[in-house]
This record gives structure tokens, C-alpha cells and sequence, in this order.
């Protein structure tokens, strides 16, 4: 198994657990929950796919993913309403923010994409599951609320695009998780946030 395999298997697991979370706080039953779970899970990949038009989505040519977001479901399941598991949901959904972000812009760059197809690429695929599942369970997308998430990602795929000819794209894509976990954690524990602006 191969390194962005291995990251995309922890995204998916990571993403499940974080629909299940939201499926569960909107009272949705066990096979609401696990669609929930789905959607935040792929939703994002096949958005991806669909718009760089490679054919028929991963997500519906692979079982691969199935027992991460049966997993991920099940775990949310298990340890709902535990406060003192917030942090560990948190840790999760940025290791599965950084997971997707990094194992996404890894491949643009094998295709050889610019820039701007590189950034939509990495960024549709960290969050559009989430802001899909945001919108099916009517709730305000929360990249665009004042939370430091999507530009965490950004801001680390971005510096990966810049280093890779440098150190190596395996190296690149280390430095670049680490950047993005550790900005989505600081900033979630300093609760550091991006400005709002009121009407």
C-alpha cells in the first residue's frame, strides 16, 4: 500500500467519523447516520472527479473505503455525547482535513495540473464532503463560518506546491500535513478565527 493510499484510507475514516458526529446531533437514525457518513467521507472525491471529468468516480468503481467509513460510523456511534472525546473528534477531522488536502494535491501534481486546477483540486476534495453534508442536514457550511479549516489546508498545500521540486514530494507532503493539522489545531485550541463581518 502506498503512501497516499494510506493517507486517503485515514482521510476517509477521519470524515466518516465527523458526518456520523453531525448525523447523530441532528438526531438522524442509523441509516441517516451512515449516509451522512458516506457523503462527508467521498462526497468531496467524487465532486472532484465529476468536475476534472476522469470518468466514473473512485468512490463507485472501489469497496476499498467501505469498512473505513463503516468504522468511522461506529466509532461516532460508540463514543456519542462523550465530552471528553471533543478533542479527540477535533485531532480526527484535522488529520482527515490534512489527509485529503495532501493526498489530493499530491495527485494533481502527478497529472501535472497548474496551479489553479492543483488548489481546486486539493481544496474540493478536503471540503467538499463536509460542506455537502452541511447542506443536507441544513446547516451553515462551516468553511465558510469564521473557523480556521479550509485555509489551513490551503495555506499547506500551497507551501507543498512551492517546496516539492525542492525536497522531494514525499518530504513536501510531510511538511504539509504537519503545517495543516498543526494551524487547524493551534487555532482551534487559541480559538483564533477568521474575522467576521457584520451587516
Amino acid at each position: 500500500m502506498d503512501y497516499i493510499a494510506i493517507l486517503e484510507y485515514i482521510g476517509v475514516f477521519a470524515f466518516a467519523v465527523s458526518g456520523a458526529i453531525v448525523a447523530i446531533e441532528e438526531e438522524f437514525d442509523i441509516f441517516g447516520i451512515y449516509i451522512i457518513a458516506i457523503i462527508t467521507a467521498m462526497g468531496g472525491g467524487v465532486l472532484r472527479d465529476i468536475v476534472t471529468n476522469v470518468g466514473i468516480p473512485v468512490f463507485f468503481t472501489s469497496y476499498k473505503t467501505i469498512p473505513f467509513i463503516i468504522a468511522g460510523a461506529l466509532l461516532a456511534i460508540i463514543l456519542k455525547g462523550k465530552v471528553k472525546y471533543k478533542n479527540l473528534f477535533m485531532f480526527i477531522d484535522a488529520l482527515g482535513l490534512a489527509a485529503f488536502f495532501v493526498s489530493a494535491a499530491s495527485k494533481a501534481i502527478e497529472s501535472n495540473y497548474n496551479f489553479m486546477v492543483f488548489s481546486f483540486v486539493a481544496g474540493i476534495t478536503g471540503v467538499g464532503g463536509g460542506v455537502l453534508r452541511d447542506i443536507i442536514t441544513n446547516r451553515k457550511p462551516q468553511i465558510f463560518k469564521n473557523d480556521i479549516y479550509c485555509v489551513a489546508g490551503v495555506i499547506g498545500v500551497t507551501i507543498l506546491w512551492f517546496i516539492y521540486p525542492v525536497v522531494g514530494l514525499e518530504t513536501a507532503q510531510f511538511i504539509s500535513l504537519i503545517i495543516i493539522i498543526a494551524i487547524r489545531v493551534i487555532s482551534y485550541h487559541k480559538e483564533i478565527n477568521l474575522p467576521v463581518i457584520s451587516a
